[in-house]
């Protein structure tokens, strides 16, 4: 069963990849996005991972297993929240970079939300990364 887990992620990888190009349909239809939007998404995400570390620790006594594309998941947010983090991560990531090829016939507002994406997936990655650092001694 663990040499399936690889195909799965690497599906769902590219299924956010292909919904950001667009192919399911105008991705932004008429959604009006500016800085302090994409700001806030940027910051918002860049400290969710932290919280929810955090909010899962609280519910365990134990370590937190590691993530990994090897495996599957061992329950939900709270009980297994580096697994369902990185899957996140994927998530956001493929569909940024599906989205970038959109960009050469791109109005500004679909600018705007490419910006958007990317805002969203820096500061996802970026926080998970930060969370992984700080939390190290509680990762089994």
């Amino acid at each position: 069963m663990k040499r399936i887990w690889p195909f799965i992620y690497f599906a769902v990888l590219a299924a956010a990849f292909i919904g950001g190009t667009g192919v399911f349909g105008k991705a932004h239809g008429h959604t009006n996005v500016d800085w302090v939007f994409v700001a806030v998404s940027f910051f918002s995400l860049l400290i969710f991972p932290s919280l929810a570390i955090i909010y899962a620790r609280s519910r365990t006594a134990g370590l937190l297993v590691p993530a990994s594309l090897l495996r599957g998941f061992l329950g939900g947010w709270w009980t297994d929240p580096l697994q369902c983090l990185r899957l996140m991560t994927l998530l956001l990531c493929g569909n940024f970079l599906g989205s970038l090829f959109t960009l050469s016939h791109a109005d500004p507002q679909g600018i705007m939300f490419i910006w958007w994406k990317a805002a969203m997936a820096f500061g996802f990655a970026l926080g998970e990364l930060a969370a992984l650092k700080k939390f190290r001694r509680n990762i089994a």
